[in-house]
């Protein structure tokens, strides 16, 4: 294994007991993985939008959201996310999640050895103790576990940012290329980490950089001409919606000041990324539950990041240079998840949160170095590792039961079949318009005016031409389609002008939970995909409408009662 992955030799024999961990480990991580797809059967929201191109692409359609008469639409980010599934669709069409889902399986065991192998590196070497936590961390985290196993390329974009750190420390030109290349078909702004490689590889190895860039790029060029004659540019569909669509932190925040910045990196920090350092729950999509919390930060990940600031001062200061990549993209991602990205989905910061984990264990032996003697600094931190892992490990028995119910009584019972009920409604040439793609897209099979447009050039094209006025009920408003599939939540507390919507549409069926099974799921409150109803626009000689189908208030929660907060699924 040591030689097909290009590993430094794992061969001194005070290695051998952390090795036999790593693959402990490593078959606890793809058991766990087994587990949460038989029990839960999850899928995620995104995964279906994904998905959806490969499936489509097999049949004939074409590899985009099928609309007659348009040409295909680049409505996903990541090229893995489908070329991927596309592998199994190829075997049998509906096979492509469940093949990434296999294909997860592995890439967490892979995950586990990389890791192993960058705490172990000459360069690095940490105490054996912090390389079990963070192997375990990237094993046993919920969220670790979570998308990779409902479908999505997240486990693959861990394995490959861990891979490509590995082999840049390593200083390992070709398979370093390989690495990048690689990066760049998983997430397209793995560019940043690029970048930084090449910045690094100028002073860490000027002759041999050609070769990591030229192999690099004979693995990425493919997909951009690709994408390029196929969709007619290599930017996708999505990076244009959500840059028009989503505001940015500023105009939320009062504008640009001392105190909006301040209060922006912390509340950023500490409850979007860092947070992520100790156990939450993002399951409901949302909101998100922190376990131990004081207020709706984490003590645990506080610390952890307090930690992480630690070694990034230690590698500065012992000038670490092997290191100095690592440091650069944990850095880049903060800024550019605070200030550029104006929602941070959660399995955005999957990659990020292990990198951010990695300085943290290198905080952690520093400080660890003022204990004396050897033997019991090596004792403490083998407590820290277990009272860490343990923390994880021991929510799964909660977290586990409450995605299997989400997916159920909530995914299966809502919105698949609200999917399923608008492919008998929907006639060519008609659209349903809503914020959440993913099941509806699937399972109707029809247009769907989403927000912001990931598959929508209509969407798109309203958004531009409508630059101070974008948002959910204004899109509907201008582009009016002949279904709306709106969550009880928007029309009731988040439209501004639901008058409107009386006046133009009336309801003709609704989606909700069950009020008994909603008992039994755990923090519930997150979830903003409990109530939908499909409406139809009025149109003369209509029978009079049923008005006891229109939402009351009595119906939802207020926002603020629990813990609602507006955004995608």
């Amino acid at each position: 294994m040591q030689r097909l992955l290009a590993f430094e030799p794992l061969d001194r024999p005070e290695d051998t007991r952390v090795i036999h961990l790593a693959c402990m480990l490593a078959a606890g991580a793809m058991l766990i993985r087994v587990l949460f797809w038989a029990y839960t059967q999850r899928y995620w929201e995104d995964a279906l939008i994904t998905c959806l191109h490969s499936e489509n692409f097999v049949r004939g359609l074409g590899m985009s959201h099928y609309r007659p008469g348009e040409a295909p639409l680049h409505g996903f980010t990541s090229p893995f996310s489908v070329l991927v599934p596309l592998i199994g669709d190829f075997i049998h069409v509906g096979w492509g999640m469940d093949f990434l889902k296999l294909v997860s399986i592995p890439a967490a065991a892979l995950t586990v050895f990389y890791l192993l192998a960058l705490g172990l590196h000459p360069a690095v070497r940490l105490p054996v103790p912090l390389i079990v936590m963070v192997m375990g961390y990237a094993a046993f985290e919920h969220h670790q576990i979570l998308w990779g196993m409902a479908g999505m390329e997240t486990q693959l974009s861990v394995l490959i940012l861990v891979m490509s750190v590995y082999y840049t420390v390593a200083w390992k030109p070709v398979a370093l290329g390989v690495s990048l290349g690689l990066c760049m078909l998983v997430r397209p702004d793995y560019g940043f980490w690029t970048l930084i490689v090449g910045a690094y590889g100028l002073y860490r190895g000027p002759r041999q950089l050609p070769k990591v860039i030229t192999v690099a790029i004979a693995l990425y060029a493919p997909w951009l001409i690709f994408t390029t004659l196929y969709y007619g540019s290599p930017l996708p569909n999505t990076i244009i919606a959500k840059g028009l669509g989503y505001a940015p932190w500023w105009e939320k925040s009062g504008g640009i000041n001392f105190f909006t910045v301040k209060r922006q990196i912390w509340m950023m920090m500490s409850e979007q990324l860092h947070v992520m350092l100790g156990p939450t729950f993002c399951g409901h999509g949302a909101g998100m539950h922190v376990f131990f919390p004081r207020g709706p930060e984490s003590p645990v990940a506080n610390g952890m990041f307090g930690f992480a600031v630690l070694g990034t001062l230690v590698i500065a200061f012992k000038r670490q240079a092997a290191l100095f990549p690592l440091v650069a993209c944990v850095v880049a991602y903060s800024l550019y998840y605070i200030f550029f990205v104006p929602v941070v989905f959660g399995w955005y910061k999957m990659p990020y949160v292990i990198l951010l984990l990695c300085l943290s264990t290198r905080g952690l032996q520093a400080a660890a170095s003022l204990i004396r003697p050897e033997v019991w600094r090596t004792r403490a931190l083998w407590v820290f590792c277990v009272a860490y892992l343990a923390l994880f490990v021991g929510v799964l028995p909660l977290t586990f039961p409450t995605e299997r119910r989400i997916q159920r009584d909530i995914e299966n019972a809502v919105r698949k079949e609200a999917g399923l009920y608008m492919a008998k409604l929907l006639k060519p040439g008609e659209a349903v318009g809503c914020e959440p793609l993913g099941y509806m897209g699937y399972y109707s099979g029809g247009n769907v005016y989403d927000w912001p447009g990931l598959d929508s050039r209509a969407v798109v094209a309203w958004s531009k031409a409508n630059p101070g006025n974008r948002c959910l009920e204004s899109m509907l408003k201008g582009l009016q389609p002949e279904y709306l599939f709106l969550r009880d939540l928007e029309i009731l507390y988040w439209f501004k002008e639901p008058a409107w919507f009386r006046e133009h549409y009336h309801p003709i069926r609704i989606f909700a939970i069950d009020p008994e099974a909603a008992k039994s799921i755990r923090w519930i409150d997150r979830n903003v995909d409990t109530r939908f109803r499909i409406y139809k626009k009025n149109q003369p000689g209509d029978p009079p409408y049923d008005e006891t189908l229109w939402p009351q208030r009595g119906d939802m929660p207020k926002p603020g009662s629990g813990s609602w907060s507006e955004g995608a699924s």
